[in-house]
């Protein structure tokens, strides 16, 4: 999907630091408890603050989730340090859990500059569907080292076609299949985020 060229944005700007964050993700359903379907802000903030946005949405009670991968520091003399970071910066997506204007009501005076998108036909914020979101995680498992990332616009523009992941662990996933540099890859584009995951073709079925 592309977010980007179906949106203008909202700006909140406000100034203040804060200490990094720990990532906020909604809880777990009860058994026998009837589930809304739920719906993710795209969310983009400047000066690499995702980190510290996050924080302050989890202190207002939202939950949030910022794609993480695991990257190696190195040190003279020292040893590898593995550490979880962004997959990209200034990008993270909101859980919507009220109406539009009781959520922009929660998200007024946070003190660091952030944006949402909207729908340029209805004016209204871009909702993302939770099935979206679920793809996304599973693409951007930090566990999973055969990930690409790239501008979506980018991975969009990418020739392929649509299919469903029917074996291995990313079973049903959906996206489209593209060749890249020889080895195949599931496209999944969200916001302004494209991923390539690297799932061998026979494990994919074509969507009609």
């Amino acid at each position: 999907m592309d977010f980007v060229k179906n949106v203008v944005v909202f700006y909140i700007h406000s100034m203040r630091k804060i200490n990094q964050p720990v990532q906020s993700l909604p809880p777990m359903p009860m058994p026998g408890v009837p589930c809304t379907p739920k719906l993710w802000y795209a969310v983009q903030t400047f000066y690499n603050k995702e980190l510290q946005l996050g924080e302050l949405f989890a202190e207002r009670g939202l939950s949030y989730f910022i794609p993480l991968r695991y990257v190696e520091s190195y040190q003279a003399d020292e040893k590898p340090i593995t550490r979880l970071v962004p997959v990209v910066h200034n990008l993270l997506f909101l859980e919507k859990t009220d109406t539009e204007s009781v959520m922009l009501e929660r998200l007024r005076d946070i003190p660091v500059p952030f944006r949402l998108y909207r729908n340029r036909e209805t004016q209204k914020l871009y909702e993302i569907p939770d099935r979206c979101l679920l793809d996304l995680r599973a693409a951007c498992d930090p566990s999973y080292s055969g990930n690409l990332y790239m501008e979506a616009e980018q991975a969009d523009a990418r020739p392929g076609k649509r299919v469903r992941v029917i074996r291995g662990p990313f079973t049903g996933l959906e996206g489209k299949l593209t060749q890249y540099k020889k080895k195949y890859y599931v496209v999944v584009t969200i916001a302004s985020l494209g991923v390539l995951l690297h799932i061998p073709r026979w494990y994919c079925e074509k969507i009609s």
